[in-house]
């Protein structure tokens, strides 16, 4: 029997749609389907909820388990590192760090004990090549690259809609605050439909609200035509048969903490292309004009630069929703979970 604890944020009964969570839960779902195998949860959303429940869940954790596998966020790095870094010195754990988002380089450059836990871990696993570089530059060694994968079944090419016309559908499909361009998508579309004088595209906002932004996004949505709808929040197994329906997708992102965006691998798996910043790693997964848009960039400097790009080249949009079904590929978990199922079968100390 392989005991494997797994420590992240589960979300314990509530619904999460956050990428942390969603991470946490499609690494526990692949793990507990392996052979001979015991995946024990400790769920650090407990940390405000039931403190008491989060320590004792973490000493059984510990102790039940050889191999433990950490995807913890700044606050959790905090507690966890040290915790599990003496775990592995005095108890000779096995520790694998899943890393959430694409900032840990900064937490290491802010709290430089960090190196020497991360150093201690038998591997950092990491979801782009740019970040494994960036933390190499900061002295951290073991790292391994594992991106952010989803078991969802792509959009099969028949499928895929060959022919658009007015108005364009465009959606968000991230979590709904300022640091994810939200506003900036609604401007965007606003900009360009107030130009021609006519609806020329539209924009559907899912994703759950963060509660300090809802007061300033029902100011915005109150003040938005009627091309602008909040579409709610979506149940991950029906994420695809939402986003395939779109023409686009915008990230207009500038979130300090982006990683590799679930939104971008989600919308590949779904067939459609994503129109993005130049901000982090989105130019790692989006190549302009191949499977989306880039921008600032070759063909487009702004967002409304980049939906006018998509809609004047609407007869090469089949082309390129093909191509996001072969990125697509990348991000479906088969390959990845045998990298770590096979790290840690064959990991002996």
């Amino acid at each position: 029997m392989k005991n494997v604890t797994i420590i992240g944020h589960f979300g314990g009964d509530e619904v999460f749609t956050d990428g942390q969570t969603v991470k946490t839960q499609n690494l526990y779902k692949e793990l507990v389907k392996q052979p001979g195998w015991k995946i024990t949860k400790v769920d650090t959303y407990y940390n405000n909820k039931n403190t008491l429940k989060l320590v004792i869940d973490t000493i059984k954790g510990i102790f039940k388990s050889k191999d433990i596998i950490a995807l913890v966020s700044g606050n959790g790095m905090k507690v966890y590192f040290p915790l599990l870094y003496l775990c592995h010195k005095l108890f000779n754990k096995r520790i694998y760090h899943d890393v959430i988002g694409g900032n840990l380089p900064e937490y290491v450059a802010k709290y430089p004990k960090y190196q020497k836990y991360l150093n201690g871990f038998k591997m950092n696993w990491v979801e782009t090549e740019k970040l494994k570089k960036e933390l190499k530059e900061c002295g951290i060694n073991n790292v391994e690259v594992i991106p952010n994968f989803r078991r969802l079944k792509p959009v099969k090419c028949r499928e895929l809609n060959a022919c658009y016309s007015e108005p364009y559908r465009f959606c968000t499909f991230s979590r709904v605050t300022k640091e994810k361009g939200i506003e900036d998508a609604i401007a965007g579309i606003e900009n360009i439909n107030r130009k021609f004088e006519k609806q020329i595209c539209t924009l559907d906002i899912y994703g759950c609200v963060d509660p300090a932004y809802k007061t300033s996004f029902d100011k915005i949505l109150e003040k938005s035509t009627d091309a602008i709808k909040y579409k709610g929040v979506i149940n991950s197994n029906k994420s695809i048969d939402t986003l395939k329906k779109y023409y686009c997708v915008l990230f207009p992102t500038h979130w300090i903490g982006e990683g590799s965006a679930g939104t971008v691998c989600e919308s590949f798996i779904a067939g459609v292309p994503v129109i993005a910043t130049d901000w982090r790693f989105n130019s790692e997964m989006i190549s302009d004009g191949y499977n989306g848009i880039i921008y600032p960039g070759k063909r487009a400097t702004t967002l409304e630069s980049a939906i006018l790009w998509v809609i004047d080249h609407n007869g090469q949009m089949i082309d390129i929703k093909k191509n996001c079904l072969e990125s697509a590929e990348y991000y479906l978990p088969q390959k990845h979970i045998k990298n770590i199922v096979e790290t840690l079968e064959n990991d002996n100390d």
